[in-house]
């Protein structure tokens, strides 16, 4: 009995030196590195293809093909890229463009090299897109000339359209619930005009320098959609150019007693060259 009283206190020592241990020593949260406990950034961030832009080193041209050229193919090819920590491209995919240019754009964005983009101080790979465009040059008569377009308006010094006399919210059919469409003259259907795309020069109306006016008659929806449109008079090379750019455009609703109605009106799409 006198021996076990006498490793009392003993045990009593070593099992308050253990617990004394144990709650000093730290935690393996506690001894994993800071960098663990904060948000991991992401392996891969999508930018815009305007501040990717700006971090271009290197840009290669491309080499146009001859077959497009010899055809007069011009147009815009759009990749989906993504590029490396260290700014290399390091793949590609075709989102838009003519079959004739796309090996000419992957092969010259292939040898482009950026800037390696930084978040935080650490290089990210990065996805982004980018625009090819291919332009033939004017021919040699033409060089100086600024590019040239449809532009849109009234026919110089007289009634665009031949309109006359067409009054500005004229009915054109009503039924007890109200008017269905109404006329508008050309210049309060531009008033209302929301999104107006211009037209493409035709390259062949380009090249027999061919310029003029194109009279249409458009019919615009309640919601101020181009609904229909019909030749009036215009030269037949310029005709559909100013066709498929009015298709396009986006009116406001006009409102007539407080109520959208139907929109019927002409508009006039000029064709000018430059230097003329």
């Amino acid at each position: 009995m006198a021996n076990t009283r006498g490793l009392a206190p003993a045990v009593a020592l070593i099992v308050l030196f253990a617990a004394t241990w144990l709650e000093a020593r730290p935690s393996q949260e506690q001894t994993s590195p800071p960098a663990a406990q904060g948000t991991a950034l992401p392996q891969r961030i999508r930018v815009s293809q305007r501040v990717e832009e700006g971090l271009i080193a290197k840009k290669v041209q491309p080499q146009y093909p001859q077959q497009a050229r010899e055809q007069h193919i011009q147009g815009m090819v759009v990749l989906k890229a993504q590029i490396s920590k260290e700014g290399d491209v390091i793949q590609l995919e075709l989102v838009s463009g003519h079959p004739m240019l796309v090996p000419a754009a992957i092969e010259a964005v292939k040898q482009w090299k950026y800037k390696p983009f930084l978040l935080n101080g650490q290089p990210l790979v990065v996805e982004t897109q980018i625009a090819v465009t291919f332009t033939l040059a004017l021919p040699e008569d033409a060089k100086g000339e600024p590019n040239p377009s449809g532009v849109v308006g009234d026919v110089p010094g007289g009634t665009p359209c031949g309109q006359t006399g067409a009054a500005s919210g004229a009915v054109l059919a009503r039924n007890a619930d109200g008017p269905q469409r109404v006329r508008l003259s050309t210049d309060a259907a531009q008033g209302l005009i929301a999104t107006k795309i211009q037209p493409e020069y035709p390259d062949l109306a380009r090249k027999a320098r061919i310029q003029g006016t194109v009279c249409l008659k458009s019919e615009i929806s309640k919601d101020g959609d181009v609904a229909e449109v019909h030749l009036i008079s215009g030269h037949p090379a310029l005709a559909q150019a100013a066709i498929d750019a009015v298709k396009q455009w986006k009116y406001k609703p006009y409102l007539l007693d407080g109520r959208a109605v139907e929109v019927e009106t002409l508009v006039t799409v000029n064709f000018t060259l430059a230097g003329n």
